[in-house]
């Protein structure tokens, strides 16, 4: 039995392939809202569906929070394979996820005493997020205990940076900090922001640019200016722009020693503000197992 099990929400972005192979549970962050209808982020709606649907109708488009008791279903599921579980969460600044993971996790050790439920918000997003996610899943199959995979987890969270280049701000007013009315203006200007997660786990807009390519070398640069490092784990994410993420992909692995790729799309629950063609850019150096 694997002593611990790693959970996480869709906004990691976490593909198919990585959560069979590191056992990561991968629970829906919101609920996604559309003329009337509603469906799960990741389970009963793709991300291919939903972008769909946002460029078709963007103001019929919403998300609401999931329910703290589908979380405790997922909690008694892991509880039959393994006696600790961490859920790592996207930002608590951005979501309610974390919240109804704490409240579902409260419940859940009154039942199941015999299980440990810790929750670790990642305080940050998309690409970030799975970064952390990925880290905390390998030193869990390699047999680390709770409180290791938990210290892995928060040590690469604080070595991660997360670089978001949005398409167009046609989406933004979304966010509260821009207007409906400026969003529309400076998406029929082609502007292009630049937007960073800070240390509080807060997406903050640091730059614009009127092309994708002058935005992918102001990220490039802002890389190498934050990470100190060319030896770096990489983790591109796209809202439904496979192509543009390829191609930053390779952008990555000419500047940089890549130490690992991985290509996902963002989740349209996050999507829904940022606006189809956004690129975020997680990565992180390597760093040791233990920290002793």
């Amino acid at each position: 039995m694997q002593r611990v099990l790693v959970m996480t929400d869709t906004v990691a972005g976490i593909p198919g392939e990585l959560a069979q192979e590191y056992r990561i549970t991968v629970v829906p962050a919101a609920n996604i809202v559309f003329n009337g209808h509603t469906y799960l982020d990741g389970v009963t709606i793709k991300a291919t569906e939903a972008y769909q649907l946002l460029r078709k109708d963007p103001d019929r488009f919403s998300t609401s929070a999931v329910s703290p008791s589908y979380i405790l279903e997922a909690y008694h599921k892991l509880a039959a394979t393994s006696r600790d579980i961490l859920f790592v969460t996207v930002s608590s600044a951005l979501s309610a996820v974390s919240k109804s993971a704490a409240l579902a996790a409260d419940i859940f050790q009154e039942e199941s005493p015999d299980t440990t439920v810790r929750i670790l918000d990642s305080r940050t997003v998309a690409s970030g997020q799975g970064l952390v996610v990925l880290a905390a899943a390998r030193a869990a199959v390699q047999g680390a205990n709770l409180d290791e995979v938990a210290d892995i987890a928060q040590r690469v969270r604080q070595k991660t940076g997360n670089y978001m280049l949005l398409d167009t701000l046609r989406y933004a007013y979304r966010t509260g900090r821009i207007s409906k009315t400026s969003a529309r203006i400076a998406a029929m200007l082609g502007i292009k922001p630049i937007t960073c997660v800070s240390d509080e786990g807060k997406v903050d807009f640091i730059g614009k640019t009127r092309s994708r390519e002058a935005g992918i070398k102001r990220m490039l640069k802002l890389i190498k200016e934050e990470a100190g490092a060319e030896a770096l784990h990489f983790w591109v994410m796209h809202a439904d722009a496979p192509k543009a993420a390829q191609e930053l992909a390779e952008r990555l692995k000419q500047e940089f020693n890549c130490l690992s790729m991985v290509i996902s799309e963002y989740s349209p629950v996050m999507g829904y503000g940022a606006g189809p063609g956004a690129l975020s850019v997680g990565f992180h150096p390597e760093l040791a197992l233990s920290s002793q």
